[in-house]
């Protein structure tokens, strides 16, 4: 009984502190990694995911679906682990471990191109990228989840009229014990957009939605760099940068597998493989404030949403180690 009041004092504590919102989602990540210094993680490096809080919350007209039949104002991560009971094309990928993937943005069906890079040194010519492009399946953990690199899940969203969404303030990717620095500079947030079925009782339907031809992607943190990644800017990327205060740095991501040999990695502005990217979400370190997001229109919105290491950025390296990052994202009505 004692649990339970507690339990109940804690989530009256939390409402009063929630503000109007679409969602928020809330990861910790600890990054055990190695001491060689170069963009990309070397192939056996990764950031594992200790802890994975997903609290998908609604207000103010929204309604939210881990499936598009079942409605409510908040979705959690054992909603989207369970979903494929009563929606059995879905692919909630959910693994404990991350590394570095790269896209351009572009999407094929309902999914985002991912692609996972690996790194490799060819003598005194350098290290060479080669990249694999990604499929996803619905898992959860590292055993269902073997071999897949990124996060991605669905949800499904539900408005009587069109809506304006913003990513608020209280968004954020920060590295939590101060230990380590770079992987929250390097992380990205995408979300594809799927259609929207205006018969707003025919969940079922929606869940066949899969009408994207474009995503929007957020790069947090984008005036902020470690020591070493402003020396990657400069040595692999010959761009010239600071520590605090930065201004965005553009960067080109994966358009397609990189086989053979592979691309010598201070060679990929000027390589085919790789494709400008312009996030249409950008923000700054501490930023305050909304950010336009997008306009969903009346009925039911399938969204799929990404979570990536993005291996173009600078401070992808593999000393980023021995930390945890927390991702937040809150995203509220206009």
């Amino acid at each position: 009984m004692a649990i339970d009041k507690r339990r109940k004092e804690y989530k009256e504590k939390r409402k009063k502190r929630r503000k109007i919102a679409l969602f928020v989602i809330l990861l910790l990540l600890t990054a055990v990694l190695g001491t060689v210094t170069y963009a990309w993680f070397s192939a056996n490096m990764k950031l594992t995911i200790d802890t994975m809080d997903i609290n998908v919350e609604t207000m103010a007209g929204i309604q939210v679906s881990a499936n598009g039949i079942n409605w409510s104002n908040t979705i959690t991560k054992d909603d989207l682990i369970n979903a494929i009971k009563t929606y059995p094309s879905a692919t909630n990928q959910l693994p404990e471990t991350l590394s570095g993937c790269s896209t351009d943005g572009s999407v094929s069906g309902k999914t985002m191109n991912m692609y996972h890079g690996n790194t490799r040194l060819h003598g005194e010519e350098g290290y060479f990228l080669t990249a694999t492009k990604q499929t996803e399946i619905n898992c959860v953990g590292d055993e269902q989840c073997s071999g897949k690199h990124y996060i991605a899940f669905d949800i499904f969203l539900l408005v009587n009229e069109s809506a304006n969404l913003v990513v608020t303030g209280e968004s954020h990717v920060h590295n939590k014990n101060n230990k380590v620095e770079g992987g929250e500079n390097s992380a990205r947030v995408g979300f594809v957009n799927l259609g929207t079925l205006a018969d707003t009782s025919n969940g079922s339907a929606a869940q066949y939605l899969a009408n994207a031809s474009s995503s929007i992607i957020w790069e947090p943190n984008y005036d902020t760099h470690t020591e070493n990644g402003v020396k990657n800017a400069q040595s692999i990327y010959g761009l010239t940068t600071s520590q605090t205060g930065a201004a965005r740095l553009p960067y080109k991501g994966v358009n397609s597998e990189i086989t053979g040999k592979g691309v010598l990695i201070s060679a990929t502005d000027s390589s085919p493989y790789f494709s400008t990217v312009n996030p249409q979400i950008t923000t700054t370190k501490g930023f305050s404030g909304d950010q336009d997001f997008t306009t969903i229109t009346r009925g039911i919105t399938k969204m799929r949403i990404y979570f990536w290491l993005e291996g173009q950025d600078v401070d992808l390296e593999n000393k980023v180690s021995g930390g945890e990052l927390e991702f937040k994202l809150e995203i509220a009505i206009k």
